[in-house]
């Protein structure tokens, strides 16, 4: 069983490990820069193959295209 806790929240949802073979991880992080303007970076953090038994948090958004978890994460 997947484990996806959205952030901010305290419910989990959960995703069953028989509808997805990879997870792939995104992380998005916001920084200030200068005169009050916000600089927002994505990265990929890369795949898990045959994933089992996991708890994803601080989950911003994810979706399910082609038996593929995608979730996008920020700290």
């Amino acid at each position: 069983m997947i484990l996806i806790q959205r952030r901010y929240q305290d419910d989990v949802e959960q995703i069953s490990e028989a509808d997805v073979d990879r997870v792939k991880l995104n992380l998005g992080i916001t920084r200030k820069v200068c005169c009050g303007g916000r600089e927002k970076k994505d990265y990929d953090l890369g795949w898990i193959e045959n994933p089992k038994d996991m708890k994803i948090t601080t989950v911003k958004d994810y979706e399910i295209r082609d038996r593929v978890l995608e979730v996008w994460i920020e700290p």
